[in-house]
């Protein structure tokens, strides 16, 4: 038997290393196409590339900004133009330059590197959390095998791997360190010790604040737990319950008021926003709400659930919970680890309905549940006169347990980053041959990278319309900055410039975008005091030249001219700065969710969707390229309303009034009106506007 201090040391040990092993699985990858120049991998996906843009910010100016502008940090690489006051969490660009200091104290090593491989260290920890829980209540093997279920859980794997830089690598590790030392205040006798305890318990609760923008809500939770042990607790437990909580509570505000006041306000003014944060409200209106496509936050399946989570955890972890609420007492939790654990596997169960992103925070409380189903299940074992009987059992639980381990590490082990080296040499083609105020406009699923690999600023990126700061923005922002922006305009824009037929149309919307921003709408808007109006009109001018615009605004609107000049100035102007549209041959397959947006207010069908060999009836053309042989179609039915376009071996759906979009001709390499090539490899195409 494993006992003492010795003992916990080697099993924490055995997780840690489990859990790094695993995320290491892939860091062996020697495919030359997805190493650099340095014969190191490229970040796993897009968001690596923004943490990693500020992470330098940091090591090269003292903080993750691009500059300081009446106070304010602003990132000047993103939403540009004009760039967004920065509101993002530092801690994980702070600490990463920490490390990387430290390291190289002893050996040189590239800050690219630490980046890459420090989810790998940092994420392994939440094992060890997981089975400090489980063992206040459980004996040895639980526990260690609740640590192991932890960190080898498929989707924590997924998001905390090598070269997964983002900051699920702590948002594990947080709600766990709070729940384990305000479980221990709890369980203390000594009152002044309990205060010294909450009160480091809120600490941790403000280091993760600074860690990730959602935690709130595990505050939310914790508050939930404090009001129900409130309501069901004696009188005379009433001041142990308040002297746990409110230090805890009381700490985190100060440190939030004093150190992260953003934070703060959102905290403050978010439970008036939660309508527009779910996205049930018309608050992107007139613009259709980009996040709806976003790919975690839409909602899993049944069956993906079950791969993503495992078979053996969602198993465990459900006999875990009705047993504890079946045997809480009996299995030696407190009355504060019940409602805790109850209310966190709840409220991300429920979570999980709205997006498959909330799914990998029900792993910490399935995997203390899973241990409390293990230990429990071990007693009533050990109750048998034979004494085979707990050892046999033991022994099935260890397999059962390291089947989740084998399967997890094969997943890793197949893993390939998301970019490559046909991704780094278009973007160091930009770095070398762009002015440095050049916009690139992309599809924002590729606005990270570029920003950080081609050092310009992008039109828009993974932060979309920037959701996070909408309940702070009035309060947050000065006075020369409308709260209404950033939004989803920006993605309507470049999907109606993408999906029109009309080049005259699709270069004013980029020219107008990559120069002035929302400034021609916003101008509009508050010429017309309506949205819907102000949109309709600013659709119609950019279909025409400045002259023609001029002639509808004054005469079919009644602007003056000044007014008419002003709009003007924005949504067609005089000069440009240069636009740079990179069209990677993988646009063809976001289309099928890009497209949804073109219509208003209510048609919603897709232009694109994958084709797998049906509806032959229905097909009127083959559309197929070569990056050798060009662009051919082929009539098959004159009659047919679709048509398949074969790019790269993969065939896709499309409608066939969309056969001239500029979106399709850029893909193929072919002439467009306003658009100068000037740069192609095999899989991206680039463009001047």
């Amino acid at each position: 038997m494993l006992r003492g201090s010795r003992g916990t040391f080697i099993l924490i040990m055995i997780i840690f290393f489990t859990g790094v092993f695993l995320r290491m699985a892939n860091a062996d990858l020697t495919d030359p196409a997805y190493l650099d120049s340095e014969g190191l991998q490229y970040f796993q996906e897009s968001d690596s590339y923004y943490n990693y843009r500020l992470t330098c910010n940091v090591l090269m100016r003292g903080h993750p900004g691009d500059a300081i502008i009446n106070g304010l940090e602003w990132d000047l690489h993103s939403y540009y133009p004009p760039g967004v006051p920065l509101d993002y969490p530092p801690a994980l660009p702070f600490v990463t330059v920490f490390i990387y200091h430290m390291v190289n104290l002893f050996a040189s090593i590239g800050l690219r590197s630490i980046c890459m491989v420090l989810p790998a260290l940092i994420a392994p920890a939440a094992g060890i959390l997981v089975f400090l829980l489980v063992r206040r209540s459980q004996d040895w093997l639980p526990a260690f095998l609740a640590g192991i279920l932890m960190v080898s859980a498929p989707l924590y794997l997924l998001r905390t791997n090598y070269g997964f830089y983002d900051t699920d690598m702590f948002n594990l590790i947080f709600p766990l360190a709070f729940l384990l030392v305000l479980a221990e205040a709890d369980s203390v006798k000594v009152e002044r010790h309990r205060i010294i305890l909450s009160s480091i318990a809120g600490f941790i609760m403000f280091t993760y604040s600074i860690s990730w923008s959602g935690w709130q809500i595990i505050f939310y939770m914790t508050f939930i737990t404090f009001f129900i042990m409130l309501i069901h607790m004696k009188s005379t437990d009433m001041g142990k319950v308040l002297r746990t909580f409110l230090p805890a509570f009381a700490v985190l505000f100060m440190f939030l008021i004093i150190f992260n006041r953003l934070e703060f306000l959102k905290f403050i003014t978010a439970p008036f926003h939660l309508s527009d944060l779910a996205g049930n409200t018309d608050v992107w209106y007139p613009f259709p709400d980009s996040y709806l496509n976003v790919a975690e936050l839409q909602r899993t399946s049944p069956e993906d659930t079950l791969i993503v989570l495992s078979p053996v955890l969602i198993l465990m972890g459900f006999s875990g919970f009705i047993l504890m609420n079946l045997r809480s007492r009996s299995a030696g939790w407190s009355r504060l680890m019940q409602i805790f654990i109850s209310v966190w596997t709840v409220s991300f169960i429920l979570l999980s309905l709205t997006g498959g992103r909330f799914l990998m925070f029900s792993v910490p409380p399935m995997s203390v549940l899973a241990g409390l189903f293990m230990g429990i299940f071990l007693d009533y074992t050990g109750s048998y006169s034979r004494g085979w009987i707990r050892p046999l059992f033991s022994i099935i639980l260890i397999l059962t347990v390291f089947t989740q381990v084998a399967a997890s590490y094969m997943i890793i082990d197949n893993l390939k980053p998301g970019y490559d080296d046909c991704f780094e040499d278009s973007a160091r083609w930009i770095a070398e041959n762009t002015s440095p105020d050049a916009v690139i406009i992309t599809d924002w699923s590729y606005g990270h990278f570029y920003a950080s690999e081609a050092g310009r600023p992008v039109l828009y990126d993974g932060r979309l319309a920037y959701i996070e700061t909408l309940p702070a923005r009035e309060l947050w922002y000065d006075d020369s900055l409308n709260p209404e922006i950033p939004s989803t305009a920006r993605d309507y824009w470049v999907n109606l410039a993408l999906g029109t037929s009309n080049p005259k149309l699709s270069t004013n919307i980029f020219r107008m975008l990559g120069n002035s921003g929302d400034d021609a709408y916003l101008t509009l808007e508050n010429y017309t005091g309506d949205r819907d109006l102000s949109f309709r009109i600013l659709k119609r001018i950019l279909a025409l030249d400045r002259e023609e615009a001029r002639g509808v605004l004054m005469k079919d609107y009644g602007f003056s001219e000044t007014e008419a000049s002003s709009i003007l100035n924005k949504s067609h102007p005089v000069s440009s700065r240069e636009i740079i549209v990179v069209v990677p041959w993988k646009m063809i397959g976001i289309a099928s969710g890009m497209f949804k947006a073109i219509y208003y207010p209510s048609e919603s069908s897709p232009v694109f969707c994958r084709f797998n060999g049906t509806l032959n009836n229905e097909i009127y053309s083959v559309i197929e390229f070569d990056p050798d042989d060009g662009v051919t179609e082929r009539i098959l039915n004159a009659s047919g309303n679709l048509s398949v376009v074969s790019i790269h071996g993969r065939e896709y759906l499309m409608d066939r009034n969309y056969t001239d979009s500029v979106i399709l001709k850029l893909l193929m390499g072919e002439k467009e009106d306003g658009f100068i090539p000037c740069y192609r490899n095999r899989f991206i195409n680039v463009y001047r506007v």
